[in-house]
């Protein structure tokens, strides 16, 4: 017993000097370009102007922990009660709930971030002084930074409004600033290769832009390598890029950037639970991003048809096939021209459509999917509901032997489900 008391003391005097050496580390590295200004004090001074941006640098990082302590707790404390709140939906689907505490991160990542941020701003805040013509390198690193720090700033807003601010955020900017900051030095000493400047105004304009969309920039860089080495890209298979989800900004998207969710496809197959505490976006929102998703992974670019009938999400589609095979009440035969209408607008047959949506209604993801959208479907005037018995379960009764090979599969559940909404 007193092993395992002591080998749990060992492990967090550990974990706590792990901890207070990461903070020491980037601390120094924040401290940094200060400490290198006034060891080799140049000839040249800062002026006035350039002396502000020693004020901004640590602007950024500072605002992280300001919201970290005012609201970013209570945030997660309120995305935890959500998620409580549908702990029932498992019952139904057998999926487990991710512990929310394990996405909750700490002070120390907080503050180890907003350093990396700082020190890396204030290099450029040391080297202002020596962005000038004569000095294309420090021209490129300065106003790249300039562009890189408004971006930062730009997309920091975003987060803030959403109450999606973390430190994972901190370190994925000051990497990309670190990018950017590169790149204008390469954009400077390549006198030509992001066009030609006119004069020493568009040429600083022109670094800025660079800092400022280096994502683009890097998409450039990467056209022209593709030119330069003729690199063979036909069979790839073709990228859905998260524009093509409805609700999903630039905002939005580069916060899902940061989980790994770049495409269509990454998003369909994310766990609406899990990602909602990792991005602190509502549930709900999530959970429509999703079902979104699974729909346009299917339908492609052809998504945007279906939007004119109306069809915006996977559970919808469901919805709209059930009724239209009878499986489920409802409108039935307006249920059938909204399928007829919609497999002539994606070409192709109807029997292929009804044969998709089938294959699409078995699947334990777009179930679990349902149940999240209709977990609280309740009127004012009924009871709270009470956790489902333990058999109530979905489950797949198949065909039998002798029935014909195209008869229709049935999904059913123990207990009574609600017909979709008309």
């Amino acid at each position: 017993m007193s092993e395992t008391s002591s080998e749990k003391n060992v492990d967090s005097w550990t974990a706590g000097a792990q901890k207070t050496l990461l903070v020491i580390i980037s601390a120094l590295f924040a401290a940094a370009p200060l400490i290198a200004r006034y060891l080799f004090k140049a000839p040249i001074g800062h002026t006035p102007a350039q002396m502000i941006f020693f004020g901004l640098a640590p602007l950024p990082g500072l605002i992280g922990l300001i919201t970290y302590v005012s609201s970013q707790k209570n945030r997660y404390e309120l995305q935890k009660d959500a998620l409580e709140q549908m702990q029932s939906v498992t019952a139904n689907t057998d999926t487990a709930f991710a512990d929310a505490k394990k996405f909750e991160p700490s002070f120390v990542a907080w503050l180890t971030g907003a350093l990396l941020m700082t020190g890396v701003f204030l290099i450029v805040a040391v080297l202002a002084p020596h962005a000038n013509t004569t000095n294309a390198a420090e021209m490129g690193i300065v106003y790249a930074g300039y562009g890189t720090y408004v971006s930062t700033l730009w997309f920091m807003l975003g987060r803030l409004n959403a109450h999606a601010l973390s430190p994972r955020f901190l370190l994925n900017s000051t990497l990309k600033a670190s990018i950017g900051i590169l790149i204008g030095f390469i954009a400077a000493k390549s006198v030509g290769f992001f066009g030609k400047a006119e004069s020493a105004m568009t040429s600083q304009m022109l670094l800025f832009m660079v800092g400022f969309f280096h994502d683009w920039a890097l998409g450039y860089i990467r056209k022209k390598a593709v030119e330069l080495f003729q690199v063979n890209q036909t069979g790839k298979a073709q990228e859905l890029p998260l524009a093509m989800v409805e609700g999903v900004d630039d905002a939005a998207a580069d916060l899902l950037d940061e989980l790994g969710i770049s495409t269509v496809q990454h998003l369909a197959m994310q766990s609406p639970v899990e990602l909602s505490m990792r991005s602190l976006y509502p549930i709900k929102r999530v959970i429509d991003w999703i079902d979104q998703a699974l729909l346009t992974l299917y339908f492609r670019d052809k998504i945007v048809a279906a939007r004119e009938l109306g069809l915006r999400c996977m559970t919808e589609f469901i919805s709209v096939y059930e009724q239209a095979s009878g499986i489920h009440p409802g409108k039935m035969d307006q249920s059938k021209e909204l399928m007829t209408a919609l497999a002539q607008k994606l070409g192709m047959s109807e029997s292929a459509l009804y044969l998709m949506a089938g294959a699409c209604r078995h699947d334990d993801s777009v179930k679990f999917l349902y149940d999240l959208r209709h977990f609280n479907e309740t009127s004012p005037e009924e009871p709270p509901p009470q956790p489902p018995p333990a058999d109530d379960k979905i489950e797949i009764r198949k065909t039998d032997a002798a029935a014909p090979p195209n008869a229709e599969v049935n999904l059913v559940r123990k207990t009574e489900v609600a017909a979709p909404p008309s």
